[in-house]
């Protein structure tokens, strides 16, 4: 009897964390042939899957606020600019060389598609072997 009322919670227990909404915000580059993920913000809760435009707008604050509305330049509060801390990412993931690439920012809920939100960074992002410079186009 105790195994099947400790069962029975079990699968109450992971259906409730199945029934749980979520919202992703990322920043995203893209490249010819595919996007990299640059940056990716805390998780944010909402209250259904169905709440796509809730999460559009709260992602869309966050990489206003993050970025400081794009600027690449923007100083984080790492004390490095925005840019670099992206240069520093795409380094970690073997592409330290970017040249003109805009940054986008993009949600996802519930695991979904990636979805964009309209914005893009104001200017272009340049890395040179890991580290930001100003983009000549």
């Amino acid at each position: 009897m105790k195994l099947a009322v400790v069962l029975i919670a079990l699968v109450a227990a992971a259906r409730a964390q199945q029934n749980e909404a979520w919202c992703r915000c990322a920043a995203f580059i893209t490249n010819d042939d595919d996007e990299t993920m640059v940056y990716e913000y805390p998780e944010i809760p909402i209250d259904s899957c169905e709440e796509h435009n809730k999460c559009k707008n709260k992602c869309i604050t966050e990489f206003n606020e993050y970025s400081g509305y794009g600027d690449m330049w923007a100083m984080t509060e790492d004390g490095i600019t925005v840019g670099q801390s992206i240069c520093n990412t795409l380094t970690g993931l073997h592409h330290p060389y970017v040249h003109n690439h805009y940054v986008y920012g993009y949600y996802e809920v519930c695991g979904g598609p990636w979805e964009y939100t309209g914005l893009a960074s104001t200017g272009m992002l340049c890395c040179d072997d890991g580290v930001q410079e100003h983009c000549i186009e």
